[in-house]
């Protein structure tokens, strides 16, 4: 199951951050995990088909990367996670979150790795759109004053212990292949990933990521006719009970 979800989160960034916690047990999961899978569940009955719109737009000239960070939110190694969106115009191209794979000392450090992440991704998608002949610029989108003031600076200044392997970043700030602008963290859609959240700011972040929750199953989408379940000969199409999602209630939220 687990890796089923891992497998709808690659379109499906409302589960993103669920389903890494998920997938980090799944060498060797416990009750714990269990219990965070059976919650997941009833979400994704909830809200069973999420349609990302790409509407008409005129072709943007840049390409926008939001980022975001939670510092040390793992209670048990006080790693964060890295949360982002690649957008261009109002179509989300792809989001990504993961786990962090040093302890950032600081809130700065955790929001610089998660921006540099963000960076990388979005330098790969300008550099495919110039193969296919539409050239762009790039900006990232961070919610730290401190992470955009290390990004525009030149050296670790008072920040000596912060990895060198990260500044690469300021050149390209410096330059001017890159724009690092603020954004407010209640505006960052970003941090969907980054978090459990509320159905509210769930539902209000799919928008920004011009994401549509909708009911059943899309009206082209292929059916199944029958499914066969074990040695017990079973149809799915006839709704076992031993198979059917009864007793569980849909939810709003993952972590709520």
């Amino acid at each position: 199951m687990a890796a089923r979800a891992n497998f709808l989160a690659s379109d499906r960034p409302d589960t993103a951050y669920a389903v890494k916690e998920l997938c980090r047990g799944m060498s060797a999961p416990t009750t714990r995990d269990a219990e965070a899978l059976k919650r997941l569940s009833p979400y994704l009955l909830g809200r069973p088909r999420l349609i990302i719109h790409f509407g008409w737009q005129d072709a943007p000239k840049c390409l926008d990367v939001f980022s975001d960070s939670d510092w040390a939110g793992c209670v048990r190694t006080r790693k964060s996670t890295s949360g982002g969106a690649l957008m261009r115009g109002r179509h989300v191209l792809r989001t990504w979150c993961g786990m962090q794979a040093t302890i950032a000392l600081s809130s700065a450090e955790a929001e610089l790795i998660a921006a540099v992440r963000g960076a990388a991704e979005g330098l790969a998608a300008c550099s495919l759109s110039e193969d296919l002949g539409q050239p762009c610029s790039l900006r990232v989108h961070v919610d730290s004053s401190a992470a955009i003031g290390i990004c525009k600076r030149t050296g670790v200044g008072k920040v000596r212990h912060l990895d060198t392997r990260l500044l690469w970043i300021q050149e390209l700030v410096r330059d001017g292949r890159i724009l690092v602008l603020k954004v407010a963290g209640t505006e960052n859609p970003a941090d969907l990933m980054t978090k459990h959240l509320g159905a509210d700011d769930i539902s209000a972040h799919l928008v920004r990521l011009e994401c549509w929750a909708r009911d059943g199953r899309a009206a082209k989408a292929p059916k199944l006719a029958a499914l066969r379940v074990g040695c017990t000969g079973e149809v799915w199409g006839s709704a076992p009970k031993s198979v059917t999602a009864e007793g569980l209630t849909p939810r709003r939220g993952v972590g709520t």
